[in-house]
């Protein structure tokens, strides 16, 4: 199943939030004046709010570098098996 809805750059969500947030709009009529989905405004206004909160963008760093951490091991492991593979076959070759 493919997605068809609208992409929005980075600089429109922004613009939106700021509508709702700075100049008090509500998200009903911003999403009547721009055409936006209403549960798209709301993500937005959602993800924004995240980032402001300090516990929040803590969280969602640690969670990446512990993402990053995990990959890594992964491939440590993984090079460690072939080594191990191949420490194994040049063992079995006799040396003449």
């Amino acid at each position: 199943m493919s997605s068809s809805g609208k992409r929005y750059n980075k600089e429109f969500k922004e613009d939106i939030v700021r509508l709702i947030r700075e100049e008090n709009r509500t998200v009903a009529s911003v999403v009547k004046d721009f055409g936006v989905n209403n549960q798209s405004v709301r993500n937005w206004l959602k993800e924004s709010k995240d980032k402001q909160d300090p516990d929040k963008v803590k969280i969602a760093e640690l969670e990446a570098e512990n993402k990053r951490m995990k990959k890594q091991i992964a491939d440590q492991e993984d090079t460690i098996d072939i080594l191990k593979k191949a420490t194994s076959i040049f063992a079995q070759i006799k040396r003449p």
